[in-house]
């Protein structure tokens, strides 16, 4: 029988960046691009779900807020890098999307949301929460999202640990065995990451920025420790990837390098090769 996840693609919706040496200590010197990585994934019966929606180009508009954010993380976004004109150039139309999971509201993650006026949308409880009572710090910039969000907004909260899924609290989200969507605090409050068993393949948000950058942790400066919502959540949620690579799971974060993306997604023959 077919996958009820029949395929899984990636685009690159946008990109950030920053020197090595500002975020780690005793690093090379070298200026890396992150990449706001959005995964569509195609569902047998649910149609297609996204899992975040990269920038929009919005915030490169003369604004006091966007300057200072991108003074520490400038971003880049061409013309075409939309989502939704990413989509396009791969056949489908804003409409064609049922489900938008945003992993947390940072801007390189709800930038592209307004952009799809039939989606419903998944947020873990601690987002929500988080969302409700915003501070400075959060960096949820609420104008990004559509005027009617609340209106096609389902809050989940992980309530048990599955067979499937053996290291934190998920929950089922189509309750198919297809999607388990985890809660996992540091970066952001209540980040919500993602579990494909039928790929063994964990999709972990912002639990880390690369993969690659893992074995930089602990020598994390203090600014990038700042931005964190929790350091020692976030080092948890670090020490959970060790754990699910450890233990031979596939694992990717939104702002891996396409390369790496590409090599994790072939490594399976029942992936699409429409990569962008």
């Amino acid at each position: 029988m077919s996958k009820i996840i029949e395929t899984i693609d990636y685009f690159a919706a946008g990109s950030c960046s920053s020197h090595l040496q500002r975020m780690f200590k005793g690093v090379p010197k070298k200026k890396i691009s992150f990449p706001a990585g959005v995964f569509l994934l195609k569902h047998r019966s649910k149609g297609y779900i996204l899992y975040d929606t990269g920038y929009s180009p919005a915030i490169q508009k003369p604004s006091l807020k966007y300057w200072c954010y991108g003074l520490a993380t400038p971003v880049t976004m061409k013309s075409g890098d939309r989502i939704d004109l990413l989509l396009q150039e791969n056949g489908l139309v804003p409409d064609d999307i049922s489900y938008i999971i945003l992993s947390h509201l940072h801007p390189d993650h709800l930038g592209g949301a307004a952009f799809f006026p039939k989606a419903r949308f998944i947020l873990t409880q601690a987002v929500f929460d988080r969302y409700q009572k915003r501070r400075l710090k959060d960096l949820i910039f609420r104008e990004f999202l559509p005027a009617d969000f609340d209106s096609r907004l389902e809050v989940v909260e992980p309530q048990q640990v599955e067979a499937a899924f053996l290291y934190r609290k998920t929950v089922d989200l189509f309750g198919d065995g297809s999607i388990y969507l985890a809660s996992v605090d540091g970066h952001a409050a209540g980040q919500g990451c993602l579990f494909l068993p039928e790929y063994n393949l964990f999709i972990a948000a912002d639990l880390c920025w690369g993969v690659d950058l893992l074995p930089y942790t602990e020598q994390m400066r203090l600014l990038p420790s700042l931005v964190q919502d929790s350091k020692q959540d976030y080092l948890a949620g670090v020490a959970l990837l060790r754990r699910l690579l450890a233990d031979n799971h596939q694992v990717l974060v939104s702002h891996d390098p396409t390369e790496r993306v590409k090599e994790v997604l072939h490594a399976s023959r029942n992936f699409s090769e429409n990569f962008y």
